[in-house]
């Protein structure tokens, strides 16, 4: 199991990282999303990545890619979907169906990978409200690589409803 010390976890994961995303302008959260400040060396996606999720999920040695990674949000496991995920990069998207759109990618020192999971406001928590702290947990199994990414951070009221795409550079 891999670790990332603390130090190193705050700069990859700043106190403001953490809003959730308006996608259809309904004035209702439909994503929960973070980012993430690359810190530690460049990170490089093979050229050679499958476009067949199945493909890809063999290459991982793994029947379902939603066996690869566990999120966990304020101690409640959510049903892990890959297919509600997106990473966007660069001004690009890229979801489960056009991953190999980043083929080739490689994200330098400095870059930074917004996450986005598409998690309506309506499936949380009875009780759950969207601004305060929250804690969330990642864990992911790849090809007998595994470790776990925790962060407590605080939403706050400014980054509720932010629109689709998020504007992060406004983030201060």
């Amino acid at each position: 199991m891999s670790y990332i010390p603390k130090y190193i976890l705050k700069r990859m994961i700043p106190a403001n990282a953490f809003f959730t995303v308006d996608k259809n302008g309904d004035g209702k959260a439909e994503s929960i999303g973070f980012y993430i400040v690359n810190v530690i060396s460049p990170i490089s996606i093979p050229a050679d990545i499958p476009k067949d999720p199945k493909e890809l999920a063999k290459l991982a040695g793994v029947s379902d890619l939603n066996s690869l990674i566990t999120v966990t949000l304020d101690g409640i496991d959510l049903k892990f979907d890959f297919k509600k995920l997106e990473l966007l990069y660069e001004g690009k998207s890229v979801k489960m169906g056009n991953l190999a759109d980043a083929a080739g990618v490689t994200l330098p020192v400095g870059g930074i990978v917004v996450v986005l999971y598409d998690y309506p406001e309506k499936d949380y928590p009875p009780g759950t409200k969207m601004i305060g702290e929250h804690e969330l947990v990642v864990k992911y199994n790849v090809a007998g690589q595994s470790g776990d990414i925790s962060a407590k951070r605080e939403v706050t009221k400014e980054r509720t409803l932010l629109k689709y795409p998020p504007d992060i550079s406004k983030f201060k």
